[in-house]
């Protein structure tokens, strides 16, 4: 399955680039999200938590960037994790491209994702739509963190937390309002 989404934040392109490589600057900013000290190979050991409804949805595994382009400000994070407890796993390949944004940047990620398990088995809609409620979160995180930028700023404590239900709440609404469009048509 492939997640296009993009967001912007008020850094100019080279060091927002620079900023979003630095994983462990990152982390604290994506919802549910544990990442570890980077290995000698370079990847990061990760778990993401997702609640949806009753599941709770727990993946163990690894991140890392597996093809940059300085030059370009293109990069390539790779993910792959099991489910704990359960036979589902998850690989991801994210493409991010940084580029201007008036005084800005706008970072476009291209996620391409295989879910085997019970993840997989809530359809392409809803997962979509809690992936895209999951960058935007993130983003809206980052926006906080470089809003109050400082010496010694610190990603806000929130975002470590993840609320499954208003995530499925949102993606449902959201789906059912694209329904009713269509049907209006």
């Amino acid at each position: 399955m492939k997640i296009s989404t993009d967001f912007a934040i008020p850094l100019p392109p080279q060091e927002a680039y620079r900023f979003l490589l630095d994983l462990e600057q990152v982390a604290p900013c994506v919802p549910g999200g544990e990442l570890g000290p980077a290995a000698e190979d370079g990847s990061h050991p990760a778990r993401v938590t997702v609640r949806l409804g009753p599941m709770r949805l727990v993946y163990d595994g690894s991140l890392w960037v597996s093809e940059r382009d300085d030059a370009g400000r293109r990069a390539v994070l790779r993910a792959k994790a099991r489910e704990a407890g359960a036979a589902g796993s998850l690989e991801a390949s994210m493409t991010m491209r940084v580029t201007p944004n008036g005084e800005g940047s706008r970072v476009d990620v291209l996620t391409e994702l295989e879910l085997a398990g019970r993840a997989a088995r809530m359809g392409r809609g809803i997962v979509d739509e809690v992936a895209r409620r999951l960058v935007a979160d993130m983003a809206s995180c980052l926006e906080e963190l470089f809003a109050g930028r400082g010496d010694g700023a610190e990603a806000p404590e929130a975002a470590a937390r993840i609320s499954g239900i208003k995530l499925l709440l949102r993606a449902v609404a959201a789906r059912l309002r694209r329904i009713g469009r269509k049907g209006e048509r």
